[in-house]
C-alpha cells in the first residue's frame, strides 16, 4: 500500500493547501471532501456504465429465465454449458455484465487502506501540519526537562521511551528494540555519549533503520500527531507556566485544521460523542445508496428467497461500514459519506432518467406481471 499511500499523501497535500489558503479552520476535512469529489468525477464513467449494466440485466432477466427453463435443472455438464454459453451470448449481445456492479466498489477499497494509512500519520505526508508540529516539538524540547534527556546521561538517554512519565504505553515496541540496537551501534562507534544532535542526525542515517529520537524536533513530532486531547492535558500539567500558553497555542493551531466540526478527522471516530456520528451517518448513507442500487434490479416475480436475501443485505452492509468506520480514523468515513452522497444523487438522476419507479425498502410490493418478453414502450408525444 506504499505506493497508493504516497499518491493519496501527495494529492491531499496539494488540495489541502489550497483550502488551508483560504481558511485554516475544518481544512483538512474539506480537502478530503474534495478529493472524494474529484475521485467520483473521474470514476463516473464506470459507474454509470455498472449503473446501465445492472438495469440491463433486470430489462434481460426474462430472456435469462427462458434459456434456464429451456434447459431446466440437468445436471449434465454439456447440458450447463451450452445453458451458461447462451446466457453469456445473450449479455454479450446487449452489453451486459453480471461483475459489472462490483467494480466501483473494488477501485474503492485500497483509496480506503490508503486514506487510513495517511490519515494516521498525517503530518509525514501534509507539509503545513509537518512544520506545525515540528515547530511545536522545538517549543518543547526548550522547555527544561520536559523530554526527560540530559547533557550527562547522552542525548539518546530517553530515546523512544516518552518524553513524561506515564506515557510508555504510546510507543511502539519495535522502536524501543532498536533503540537497543541503535545504542549498542552508538557504543561500538563511541559516540554514546556527548555527541551533537548533527552527528546524531548522520548516526541515524548511517543506522539504517526506524528510529526516534525524541530529542530531535522532526522525530519528536512523529509521535505529537498521535496524541489525543486527553493526553495533551497530562502533558500540559508538566509545563511550567511561563512556557504554557505557547504550547497550549500551538496545538490549538492544529486542532483546527484537524478537528472537523468537532471530530478528530486524524483519529478513529470511536464509540464516544461525537465521533460516533460517522460511523452513524456511513451507515444511513450505505443504506439509502443500496435502496437505490436495489431499484436498478428489482424483479417483481423473483422469488421469497431472493427477495429474503436483498432484504438482508440492505441491512448487514450499512451495519458492517459502521462496524469499520468505528475503528478507521474519521477521515475514512467523512470520504464514504462524500461518496455515497455523491453516488445517490447520481442513482436518484440516473432513475428518474430511466422512468423506473422508485419503491420503499421492505415495503410489500403489489403483484405484477412481467411478460417473458420485454416489448417496447412507444414514447410518448
Amino acid at each position: 500500500m506504499g505506493p497508493i499511500a504516497q499518491l493519496f499523501g501527495a494529492v491531499i497535500n496539494f488540495l489541502f493547501n489550497i483550502v488551508y489558503s483560504i481558511g485554516p479552520a475544518h481544512s483538512l476535512g474539506i480537502a478530503i471532501i474534495l478529493m472524494t469529489i474529484i475521485f467520483r468525477f473521474l470514476i463516473m464513467p464506470l459507474g454509470l456504465k455498472s449503473q446501465k449494466s445492472m438495469m440491463k440485466m433486470r430489462e434481460l432477466k426474462p430472456e435469462l429465465d427462458k434459456i434456464k427453463a429451456k434447459y431446466g435443472s440437468s445436471k449434465d455438464p454439456e447440458v450447463m454449458k451450452k445453458s451458461q454459453q447462451e446466457q453469456q451470448a445473450l449479455l454479450a449481445k446487449h452489453g451486459a455484465n453480471p461483475l459489472s456492479g462490483c467494480l466501483p466498489m473494488l477501485v474503492q477499497f485500497p483509496l480506503f487502506i490508503g486514506l487510513n494509512i495517511v490519515m494516521r500519520q498525517a503530518a509525514l505526508y501534509i507539509t503545513t501540519l509537518r512544520d506545525m508540529y515540528e515547530n511545536l516539538a522545538s517549543a518543547l524540547l526548550d522547555v527544561p526537562g520536559l523530554v526527560g534527556m540530559s547533557d550527562n546521561r547522552g542525548i539518546i538517554w530517553r530515546l523512544a521511551e516518552g518524553y513524561a512519565e506515564g506515557f510508555g504505553a504510546i510507543v511502539n515496541p519495535q522502536w524501543v528494540q532498536n533503540r537497543l540496537a541503535f545504542e549498542n551501534y552508538l557504543r561500538e562507534t563511541g559516540r554514546l555519549y556527548g555527541t551533537t544532535f548533527e552527528q546524531i542526525r548522520a548516526d541515524v542515517a548511517a543506522f539504517g533503520n526506524d528510529i526516534l529520537i525524541y530529542g530531535l524536533p522532526e522525530h519528536l513530532a512523529q509521535i505529537l500527531n498521535r496524541f489525543t486531547p486527553e493526553e495533551w492535558e497530562l502533558v500540559y500539567r508538566y509545563i511550567p507556566a511561563e512556557y504554557l500558553p505557547e504550547i497550549q497555542n500551538k496545538v490549538a493551531d492544529i486542532s483546527q485544521i484537524q478537528n472537523f466540526f468537532g471530530v478528530s478527522i486524524v483519529d478513529p471516530s470511536g464509540m464516544g460523542f461525537p465521533g460516533i456520528l460517522i460511523p452513524i451517518l456511513t451507515g444511513i448513507s450505505m443504506l439509502i445508496s443500496s435502496w437505490l442500487m436495489q431499484q436498478r434490479t428489482y424483479d417483481p416475480n423473483a422469488d421469497e428467497r431472493t427477495v429474503l436475501t436483498q432484504k438482508m443485505m440492505l441491512v448487514v452492509m450499512p451495519i458492517m461500514m459502521m462496524v469499520f468506520t468505528v475503528n478507521l480514523v474519521a477521515a475514512v468515513g467523512v470520504f464514504w459519506i462524500t461518496g455515497q452522497i455523491f453516488q445517490i444523487i447520481q442513482d436518484f438522476v440516473l432513475l428518474k432518467k430511466s422512468g423506473t419507479p422508485i419503491r420503499l425498502p421492505f415495503a410489500k410490493q403489489p403483484e405484477e406481471v412481467v411478460d417473458v418478453v420485454p416489448t417496447k414502450k412507444k414514447k410518448e408525444r
